[in-house]
């Protein structure tokens, strides 16, 4: 009876082997390449350890580009360069907040919002006025909040599930909160981090000026309480805000693109990429030195298995899409000038956790062909392929109606780390990242073959 059962089971096993399809063969072949392979993690362990706080326009943002581009270089695909442009560009060199009290000083951990102008030298020192958003703000009038430093500390929204929308459930007071504050007269503005995390480590981030700026920080959810608190003790205490920063009006830097070659159509572009830019209190291993790495596999996981692309697979290192998002533009107008059909633009940014899917901003019919591919992904963790957004750099080519693609991930522990130096190399697993790295390959390879 062993024997037949043997029999039955081992010779069913030539039959399950060869009835899969050449889809299935290939997809496995990636995931087989992509999970013994540790070169996107060493190259994201470079990013981290000698290019932390690569924002746009510092040395560590050049260092980066250089590095990516001689791994292409290695790597021997078809084309690389640096796709330059100008922008304006900000520095931060020091941020420094504390609450003056008789009873002893209380330093703030604290880093400057984007693009805050410097202080006096000797710093600002000004009463505090405490509010929960940008609407108990309104409601104020401007005798209250002229010459004050504006204190935003509404936290997220902890009930949300998904940590994007718990993100987005407060960072209106940072990105608008400084320019309402500014206009009503106040001198400075301080914000509560916005993160999911209780933790010392303050999240930094762009925050949109219009006409008047002033300086602005975030300070860490511990430190936020911190103040919350002192303020209920004392309503007049003060706070001395130190900023050391400055706008460069105009900087000339760079976008990194790689192609391998399509043998059908090399003159079609499926695009692959994320921002190379980090925070200058960052080393920016999730936000976003991963979506780099993984898009630079990519084109690594085409190559070394001799897959016969039919079209021409690019690999884009955008700068700059914390501040001014000037990259996505820049390649945008370069497209668009040469004539270049973008056929697909994928984008990874959001963090090299274990992965969940794919959203899609793109036509009826072309959603539900990508829709399609779903249960070929499932075995690796792909649960979902929906409507949806996609990255902030590709963005600008939905004017031009190209199919625009995200990668997500599981989100629960982003916010944690985002815009800090929290988000930092020890906090990646090789595994997950990888299998990132895996499904994008086998999202293009199934694209690149059976077409939009």
């Amino acid at each position: 009876m062993k024997s037949l059962f043997f029999l039955i089971v081992f010779g069913s096993l030539p039959l399950a082997i060869f009835s899969q399809s050449p889809d299935e063969t290939v997809i496995g072949e990636i995931f087989d390449n992509v999970l013994l392979s540790d070169k996107a993690y060493r190259n994201l362990e470079y990013l981290c350890e000698y290019t932390p706080g690569r924002l746009l326009g510092s040395e560590e943002s050049v260092t980066a580009l250089e590095y990516m581009k001689s791994y292409f270089e290695e790597m021997g695909v078809d084309t690389v360069f640096l796709q330059e442009f100008k922008t304006p560009a900000w520095r931060c060199n020091n941020t420094a907040v504390t609450i003056l009290s008789g009873e002893g000083d209380i330093i703030l951990r604290a880093d400057a919002l984007g693009p805050s102008p410097s202080t006096p030298g000797e710093g600002l020192v000004a009463r505090v006025v405490e509010v929960q958003g940008l609407e108990e703000l309104k409601t104020l009038d401007s005798d209250t909040i002229a010459g004050k430093i504006v204190f935003f500390n509404k936290p997220v929204n902890l009930k949300l599930v998904n940590t994007f929308q718990c993100y987005g459930s407060a960072i209106d007071q940072r990105y608008h909160g400084p320019a309402l504050a500014a206009e009503m007269g106040a001198a400075g503005v301080l914000v509560r981090s916005v993160t999911t995390k209780h933790d010392t480590f303050p999240h930094t981030g762009s925050t949109g000026f219009e006409d008047r700026k002033i300086p602005c920080a975030a300070i860490s959810t511990v430190d936020a309480d911190i103040l919350s608190d002192a303020l209920k003790a004392d309503n007049n205490m003060q706070v001395k805000m130190v900023i050391d920063a400055e706008d460069l009006l105009e900087i000339t830097s760079f976008n990194l693109i790689a192609d391998i070659r399509g043998s059908v159509y090399p003159d079609e572009y499926i695009v692959v990429g994320g921002h190379i830019d980090a925070w200058f209190n960052s080393p920016g291993a999730h936000d976003d030195g991963i979506g780099c790495v993984q898009s630079a596999d990519v084109l690594r996981i085409f190559k070394e298995l001799g897959l016969d692309n039919k079209r021409t697979i690019r690999a884009i290192m955008f700068m700059d899409e914390e501040l001014y998002q000037s990259g996505g533009n820049a390649y945008t107008d370069y497209t668009e000038t040469n004539g270049i059909k973008n056929y697909l633009a994928l984008e990874a940014d959001a963090g090299g956790f274990t992965p969940e899917g794919f959203t899609v901003d793109a036509t009826d019919s072309i959603y539900d062909k990508i829709a399609g591919h779903k249960d070929l992904l499932k075995p690796y963790g792909i649960h979902y392929i929906r409507k949806g957004g996609s990255g902030v750099d590709i963005g600008p080519l939905k004017n031009f109606g190209v199919p625009l693609m995200g990668y997500r991930t599981d989100s629960q522990r982003y916010m944690d780390i985002h815009h800090s130096a929290n988000d930092s190399f020890d906090k990646v697993h090789p595994r997950e990242l990888q299998l990132g790295s895996g499904c994008l390959a086998a999202m293009i390879y199934l694209i690149d073959t059976h077409g939009l």
